[in-house]
């Protein structure tokens, strides 16, 4: 899962014309080197892809709440996200945010909130319901940023735009199953609710990140958002049940750093080489991976209409992130 700000947007402006390591971006020119395209693509696709193994790990976590994990998650997260901040002299003097005044302080502060709510809500979701549907309902944040932003940010939307919402609303309610919902299990309704918050608090992290382009870059919000993470859930986090830190700790650092630090790393470096539009539809893998993942290693399957609902999702989850 992406939870740093910005995933749906062009992140190359968040650097300010620097790539992840804070090295000004350059073009390829070299014909014996791999065209820089698939190469974007490729960096891009595999890092969505190590987003979508974070229900493998959250799965094999044994007797721990959503806060642990992600308490844990982000503790471990701060240090390989440090080194990185701190490979350049441009990102270590932005680091100590000297140049941020008390507003945009604030909505880093809000950046930490929605990214506390957006892990806790969807590895609920992983626990309680299928893994399709939460990663599904998940991704539906494009379409919270589609109809919030209007408001927030005072940008206009394309026609274009609101039939994406449509759609994803419709495709929603499909994944959802209301009729099977009320009827079902307590564990599925808190999962699907889960999912649903988790999507809300993720176009959180976009809308408050899409305020701060430009003053920081999305590496140091991350930091940031994941050291605000860490002291909110100290008290929850470190409640844990005894014999299973050893057992679960490797999980954690799989969950910390292949479906955090590297695949964040991969996302960005990707979007050096690589348009807002096909990282739009890049950012497509993510959902769809964790479809297979929940069939393959999980054996769980979307009904008919489920699937249909998953189609409209993606759907709209293309042209609300590309319009």
């Amino acid at each position: 899962m992406l939870n740093d700000p910005d995933l749906f947007l062009n992140l190359r402006s968040w650097n300010n014309g620097y790539d992840i390591m804070g090295s000004k971006q350059v073009k390829a020119t070299d014909s014996g080197k791999m065209n820089p395209r698939i190469k974007g693509l490729f960096m891009t696709l595999l890092g969505a892809f190590c987003f979508s193994l974070a229900p493998v790990w959250v799965r094999a976590i044994d007797s721990y709440s959503s806060f642990s994990i992600v308490f844990y998650r982000a503790l471990i997260a701060i240090f390989p996200l440090f080194y990185l901040v701190m490979r350049t002299p441009q990102s270590r003097s932005k680091v100590m945010l000297s140049g941020l005044g008390r507003k945009q302080l604030l909505v880093l502060f809000c950046i930490g909130l929605s990214m506390c709510g957006t892990a806790t809500t969807y590895y609920l979701a992983i626990m309680k319901t299928t893994v399709a549907k939460a990663v599904l309902l998940h991704y539906t944040a494009p379409i919270y940023v589609a109809i919030f932003s209007p408001l927030v940010l005072k940008e206009k939307n394309t026609k274009v735009t609101w039939l994406a919402v449509a759609i994803g609303i419709l495709g929603t309610a499909l994944i959802v199953e209301p009729s099977n919902l009320l009827v079902g299990r307590r564990e599925e309704f808190m999962g699907v609710v889960s999912a649903l918050l988790s999507g809300i608090f993720l176009s959180g992290v976009f809308l408050f990140g899409r305020f701060l382009a430009g003053n920081l870059s999305s590496l140091i919000s991350t930091f940031w958002g994941c050291i605000v993470v860490a002291v909110i859930l100290l008290p929850l986090g470190i409640q844990l049940p005894p014999g299973y830190f050893w057992h679960n700790l490797p999980f954690l650092l799989l969950l910390a750093t292949v479906s955090l630090a590297l695949p964040y790393t991969l996302f960005l470096q990707g979007q050096n080489y690589i348009s807002a539009q096909a990282s739009s539809l890049a950012a497509l893998f993510e959902p769809v991976c964790g479809i297979a993942i929940g069939f393959l290693i999980f054996g769980e399957q979307l009904t008919f209409l489920a699937f249909t609902g998953a189609v409209f999702v993606l759907v709209s989850i293309y042209f609300a992130g590309s319009h």
